[in-house]
């Protein structure tokens, strides 16, 4: 008769032997055969993917983008402390957002009696825009402190729309 065929292979030897055992050695492991060894190997090599570094040519944003945003939401930030009347952002701002911001002025949102906005941080990234649109678009994204919280802030601001065609103006806001 033949050999019986094997079908599974021994359990790997995951405690290191003890030293009383005959024919033990504590540093080198018992011998594994080839075709076990070949069975385990896989192509991951326990390192985490590497990603390839991205251009991103699109995440640079233009300068005055910047400047407007910041200036733009700390102009905000101050009418809605009343320190500025909402009037003063009739030129940078589309009459939603406008009528938004009489809105929150009007209700005395709960944060004003923390004392003062400081606007902290803003971030700015340009709006993948579609082929027929021939305005520049940024999304607005950045925190505030007020009495020693931060609270978020965010708009999305647009150049060469049809409403505000010389500049920058905000179409849309969201205060937290």
């Amino acid at each position: 008769m033949s050999a019986p065929h094997r079908f599974l292979s021994r359990a790997p030897q995951f405690e290191p032997p003890t030293s009383d055992a005959p024919g033990s050695s504590a540093c080198s492991p018992a011998p594994r055969s080839a075709s076990v060894r070949s069975a385990q190997r896989s192509p991951h090599d326990g390192r985490s993917p590497r990603r390839a570094p991205s251009a991103a040519p699109d995440s640079v944003t233009s300068p005055d983008a910047r400047q407007f945003a910041e200036s733009a939401l700390r102009l905000t930030l101050e009418v809605l402390d009343r320190r500025r009347a909402p009037a003063q952002l009739r030129s940078i701002v589309t009459p939603t957002v406008l009528d938004l911001v009489h809105a929150l002025v009007r209700s005395a949102p709960v944060g004003s009696r923390l004392g003062t906005a400081t606007l902290a941080r803003v971030r700015v990234q340009r709006v993948h825009a579609a082929a027929t649109e021939v305005f520049e678009a940024f999304e607005v994204f950045g925190t505030y402190n007020r009495g020693g919280r931060v609270f978020a802030v965010a708009a999305r601001i647009e150049r060469g729309n049809s409403r505000h065609p010389a500049g920058w103006a905000i179409t849309s806001l969201r205060i937290a």
